[in-house]
């Protein structure tokens, strides 16, 4: 009987001591995912303050009747958008049958010209 007591003691003994260091790991496990949803908040909260204080800023230059900053970078977008379309639509309409026809035009109206100088003179 004392044998049982002792047998069940030390696996009550070594499940106890199994359990205090599979629940060691499980909060240093929980720490470390603690530690990073912070670091992530923490950066999300300083991106949202920076956000709020830049509005802030401009919401206030607003008022004192300060005039917006030029966002250049929208300039140039629009300016580099243009210069491509315009590059795009030269392209497409070099070498059309408008032009040909046209120069056929002129070629016909000078050998005209010169039947009727012929025909005057």
């Amino acid at each position: 009987m004392f044998l049982r007591t002792r047998n069940n003691d030390s696996v009550a003994s070594a499940t106890w001591n199994e359990f205090l260091h599979g629940l060691g790991s499980t909060r240093d496990v929980a720490a470390e995912r603690a530690k990073e949803k912070a670091g992530s908040m923490r950066s999300t909260l300083s991106d949202t303050g920076s956000e709020a204080r830049h509005r802030a800023s401009l919401a206030l230059d607003a008022l004192a009747g300060r005039p917006a900053p030029m966002r250049w970078g929208w300039v140039v977008a629009a300016a580099g958008i243009g210069a491509l379309a315009g590059f795009a639509v030269a392209e497409l309409l070099r070498g059309h049958p408008v032009d040909e026809a046209v120069a056929s035009l002129r070629r016909q109206l000078s050998h005209s010209k010169e039947q009727a100088e012929e025909y005057v003179g």
